[in-house]
C-alpha cells in the first residue's frame, strides 16, 4: 500500500511538472496577446491557477470538519511560496528582473498584518472574513490599475499564434496543474497518515507543500524562460489569496477554535518570510546588487524553509 501510494504520487508529480510548463507557455502568449506585463499575468491568471488546490482544500476541510487542516495549509503554503518558491527563484536568477512597482506589495502585505490580527484570539469570523474578502477586491483594482504593456516588443502574427489553441493548451495546463497537485496532496498525506503525523502538522507540511507545487512547479518553468516578473507575481497573488479566499470560507462556514501555535509559532514565521520576501523583492532588481548576492540570499531563504520543515517534524 506504501508503494501504490508512494507511485502515483510520482506520477502526479510528473503530470504537475507537465502542466507548469505549458501554463506558463500559453500564459505569457495570452499576455502578449492582451498587451499585458508578465508581473500582472503571474498576479493574476497564474496566481489564481497555482492557488485553486489551497482553495479546494479549504472548502474540503470545512465540509470535513478539518478546519486546523485548511489554516495550516494557507500558513504553511504562504511561507513555503516566499522561502521555497521565491528562494528557488533567486537561486536560478540568470538576468535581472523589472522593478516591481510598490504598490503590488501593499495588499500583500496588508493581508499578512490582517491575518495576524484575526489569529489573536484564534478564531475566525464572519466579519474578519468579509474584510478579507474586501482586500481580495482591493489587490484585484490595485493590479488593475498597476497593470502594464510588456517591455518586449516581439509581435506575434497569426501564423505562429493560434488564440484558440493556445487558450486551448492554457486550460489542460491548469487542469493539469490542479489535478496533479491534488492527487499529490491526496497520497501524501496518506503516506503520513501511515506514518501517525498529527493533522497541523499535515496542514502545515504535507499538504501545504503539495498545494505550493504548482507554484513551485510554476516558477521552475519560469527561471527556464527568464521569465522572473511572472515569478514575483505569482508569489504575491498566491498569498493574497490564499488569505483572502481561503480563510473567509474558514469564518463563514465554521466556528473553530483553531490551535494556539499557528499563531505563537507559524503565524511568526509566516510574517517574518513576508517582510523580508518585500524587501528582497522590491530591491533585487537595482544593478548595484550583485547576481551572485540575490543567489545567496536564495539560498538563505531555502536553507531557513528547510529548518523550518524539520523543526516542525521533530527532527531538529
Amino acid at each position: 500500500m506504501f508503494l501504490y501510494h508512494l507511485t502515483c504520487l510520482a506520477i502526479s508529480l510528473a503530470v504537475l511538472v507537465w502542466g507548469a510548463d505549458k501554463f506558463v507557455d500559453n500564459s505569457s502568449l495570452v499576455a502578449k496577446k492582451l498587451g499585458l506585463s508578465e508581473l500582472t499575468i503571474g498576479l493574476t491568471i497564474v496566481a489564481l491557477g497555482t492557488s485553486a488546490p489551497e482553495i479546494f482544500v479549504g472548502i474540503s476541510s470545512v465540509l470535513n470538519g478539518t478546519e486546523e487542516l485548511a489554516m495550516g495549509t494557507v500558513v504553511g503554503s504562504n511561507i513555503s511560496n516566499i522561502a521555497l518558491i521565491f528562494g528557488v527563484s533567486c537561486i536560478g536568477l540568470s538576468t535581472r528582473p523589472a522593478k516591481t512597482p510598490f504598490i503590488q506589495f501593499v495588499p500583500f502585505i496588508l493581508g499578512a498584518i490582517i491575518l495576524g490580527i484575526s489569529l489573536v484570539d484564534l478564531k475566525i469570523t464572519s466579519a474578519e472574513s468579509w474584510i478579507f474578502l474586501g482586500l481580495f477586491l482591493a489587490f484585484i483594482y490595485v493590479t488593475y490599475i498597476g497593470r502594464g504593456a510588456d517591455d518586449e516588443k516581439e509581435i506575434v502574427g497569426s501564423s505562429d499564434f493560434k488564440i484558440s489553441l493556445t487558450i486551448f493548451f492554457l486550460i489542460i495546463g491548469l487542469l493539469a496543474l490542479i489535478g496533479g497537485s491534488n492527487f499529490a496532496v491526496i497520497h501524501a498525506e496518506k503516506i503520513a497518515i501511515m506514518l501517525n503525523v498529527p493533522q497541523l502538522i499535515i496542514g502545515l507540511t504535507i499538504i501545504a507543500i503539495g498545494t505550493s507545487l504548482p507554484e513551485l512547479a510554476a516558477t521552475i518553468s519560469a527561471i527556464m524562460k527568464n521569465k522572473n516578473d511572472m515569478v514575483i507575481g505569482n508569489v504575491i497573488g498566491s498569498n493574497v489569496m490564499n488569505i483572502a479566499l481561503v480563510v473567509p470560507i474558514i469564518g463563514i462556514f465554521s466556528d473553530t477554535t483553531l490551535h494556539s501555535t499557528i499563531f505563537s509559532r507559524d503565524y511568526l514565521v509566516m510574517i517574518i518570510a513576508t517582510i523580508l520576501f518585500v524587501v528582497v523583492a522590491a530591491s533585487y532588481s537595482y544593478s548595484r546588487l550583485n547576481i551572485n548576492f540575490i543567489k545567496f540570499i536564495g539560498c538563505l531563504f531555502v536553507a531557513g524553509y528547510l529548518g523550518y520543515i524539520l523543526n516542525l517534524s521533530n527532527l531538529i
